[in-house]
């Protein structure tokens, strides 16, 4: 007996009119339209890439049409233009965490990539200008706060950028985000409702979602300060599908505790090499390097 084939629909991958390329920049071009199947088949229910963005009904984060969907509304490409600093001449604005990976990796990385996430600005405590101005490094710089987006584009960075929060689950979905420059972060309010003043609803995506997009599986650095959803954020990456050589992870606002956060990463294959802080608490992060990474500078 011959099993009923999976109905398929014709989906609109609809693109909201309150998303506008930024700055003049527009996001990469592709096909508008993608195949969703019919839970069931009994009825022809037809659901649009974009309510499938927002949750619950979700897209595995390698979905060929959700990559493409990212190349198409939130990729953006590093720019050809002049930086545009506000202090041209700080060639490392890091607190630190550069300094101690350069300690592991060295300044000899061959097509080094890095991903930088709150980005906040571009420019403020970046982690990864340096590597970026100094090394030639590729990258793509993540922030969610769309304010703070248009400050990253201002800045003419030689990096990708994405305008989007990482997700904390395995698939896409929306969330209402508190603007606070560089504390901003997920709130507790729920998505779709009135606009509340100091919030937007932004995009959430996942990190390996965003890297098939670059069509990059290979990391030198990754520079993770979402205030408190850190470790949900790794918990979402498949670990054996991605190759990160090194993390600085802030631990500072992570509700599941500092040693939680440890564990996880030791678990995963990496060693803490030290941690760095700030007296304002700018700076609250484990340093990770993978274990079969041989430092530059031997741990202390």
């Amino acid at each position: 007996e011959c099993l009923p084939k999976k109905r398929l629909q014709v989906v609109k991958l609809e693109k909201p009119s309150f998303q506008k390329p930024l700055l003049g920049v527009p996001p990469l071009g592709g096909e508008n339209v993608g195949l969703a199947p019919v839970p069931g088949g009994h009825n022809d229910i037809v659901v649009s890439l974009y309510d499938i963005m927002r949750a619950p009904v979700t897209l595995q984060q390698d979905d060929i049409r959700l990559i493409k969907y990212i190349q198409e509304k939130y990729l953006y490409p590093p720019s050809i233009a002049a930086y545009n600093l506000k202090h041209p001449d700080n060639e490392d604005p890091s607190i630190g965490q550069s300094t101690q990976i350069r300690n592991i990796l060295g300044d000899k990385v061959e097509n080094g990539f890095f991903i930088e996430c709150g980005a906040l600005d571009g420019e403020t405590r970046s982690n990864t200008l340096v590597f970026e101005k100094r090394l030639g490094w590729k990258g793509v710089l993540i922030e969610a706060d769309p304010k703070n987006f248009g400050l990253v584009m201002e800045k003419n960075r030689k990096a990708h950028a994405v305008s989007a929060c990482l997700s904390t689950e395995p698939y896409p979905n929306k969330v209402m985000f508190e603007q606070n420059f560089n504390i901003g972060k997920i709130s507790n309010l729920q998505a779709n409702q009135q606009q509340v003043k100091g919030y937007a609803e932004v995009q959430c995506l996942p990190l390996y979602s965003i890297l098939l997009a670059l069509n990059r599986t290979s990391v030198d650095y990754f520079s993770l300060d979402v205030e408190g959803m850190d470790l949900q954020v790794l918990q979402t990456i498949p670990w054996n599908k991605i190759d990160i050589k090194t993390l600085s992870v802030e631990f500072y606002h992570d509700d599941e505790g500092k040693g939680t956060l440890r564990k996880f990463m030791e678990e995963k294959g990496y060693t803490v090499y030290t941690e760095v802080t700030h007296p304002n608490n700018y700076a609250n992060d484990f340093i990770f390097y993978r274990n079969d990474i041989i430092p530059k500078i031997p741990k202390a």
